[in-house]
């Protein structure tokens, strides 16, 4: 169709919009092109920010680990000073154990001079005896960094290259997100009306701000917090625990993106209640369907643990309230005061 046929009604909302099905194939193809290629360009950032992207996922369980094992090593330090717990007080009994000393270094310490005879350099075996549970604690923080320390464990040799991959796809779609997401709304756009793409315009930054604050919100209050419960059960049965890094990353990744999309509620409702679907009293005389829609869906995409499920759907009712609050104080315009088109002025496909 040609550009100046479209644009000779200058009155006409969807001059811009009036395509053929080929057309509209066309643009969808065209903006889709668009996407991937911005999505490559990320992905390349990506692939270089993957491995400290890796230890920034990997953080909350590394940190929940070590306190973990922490607080193990503090728990039974305090047993063995309050005389508590029979089979540690007899695993930490006095035992000999034979050790050599340089004689010059062992002398200097004791205040002695070294016989004038006596060979240079000579080492002396002596007997000692020490405690070794006290011995073990005293070295527990060394041996942490010399040996396995506390973390995340891999199964096979192509875990660890698998999981770069994923994180470094994953970057790149976050880095690359702001491109797409504007794609998307590029080819949507051709078919709202003039006011509901304002509602857009408004409201999409506002969204990209939610959705990072939901994801943030989980990254560091809610993941160390789920963590610490489940890490509490491994202590209460008496559990090791021996986390895999592919099953922790998957949590790591689907959790905040949970968190990110459930910020999002409140830019739905008032979206809905703007452009007519929706109003404050419907939303008002319906929020115990919500809330047991929230609950079921919280309880649904986060089967992994209690705190997820109950963070979630705690944060997502408060949501709802605050949706509810701010279509109420700032109400949509009554329908006469909307330019609407007319029926025959729809999209041609």
């Amino acid at each position: 169709m040609n550009p100046s046929n479209r644009n000779s009604n200058s009155e006409d909302l969807f001059a811009d919009t009036r395509m053929t099905f080929g057309e509209h194939l066309e643009d969808l193809s065209k903006h889709l092109w668009k996407a991937i290629y911005g999505f490559l360009v990320a992905l390349m950032v990506g692939f270089l920010v993957g491995k400290p992207m890796l230890h920034f996922i990997s953080a909350p369980v590394e940190e929940q680990l070590q306190q973990f094992y922490d607080e193990r090593v503090d728990e039974v330090k305090a047993e063995l000073d309050a005389g508590q717990n029979e089979g540690v007080q007899r695993a930490n009994d006095a035992r000999p154990v034979e050790m050599e000393f340089q004689r010059d270094q062992l002398a200097k310490g004791l205040g002695v001079k070294v016989p004038a005879d006596a060979p240079e350099g000579e080492w002396i075996k002596l007997p000692v005896r020490i405690n070794p549970v006290y011995f073990a604690i005293a070295l527990a923080k060394a041996q942490q960094l010399v040996y396995r320390r506390p973390g995340l464990a891999t199964l096979g040799p192509m875990e660890a290259f698998m999981a770069y991959i994923k994180v470094s796809f994953l970057c790149g779609f976050i880095l690359g997100s702001p491109w797409i997401f504007y794609q998307v709304w590029k080819f949507v756009a051709a078919g709202l009306y003039p006011h509901e793409k304002k509602l857009v315009n408004v409201y999409l930054p506002i969204s990209l701000a939610l959705f990072w604050i939901g994801i943030l919100l989980c990254q560091f209050m809610v993941i160390p917090k789920a963590l610490q419960a489940l890490l509490w059960f491994n202590h209460w049965t008496n559990l090791e625990p021996d986390i895999r890094f592919n099953e922790w990353l998957s949590f790591a990744i689907l959790l905040p993106v949970l968190f990110g999309l459930s910020f999002q509620l409140p830019m739905v409702m008032l979206f809905l209640e703007r452009i007519g679907i929706m109003t404050v009293e419907s939303y008002l005389a319906k929020w115990r369907i919500a809330v047991f829609l929230i609950w079921a869906f919280a309880a649904i995409v986060t089967p992994i643990d209690m705190i997820s499920m109950i963070s979630l759907a705690t944060t997502m009712c408060l949501l709802y309230g605050l949706g509810l609050l701010l279509c109420w104080i700032s109400p949509r315009k009554p329908q006469d005061e909307i330019e609407t088109p007319e029926p025959g002025e729809m999209v041609g496909v």
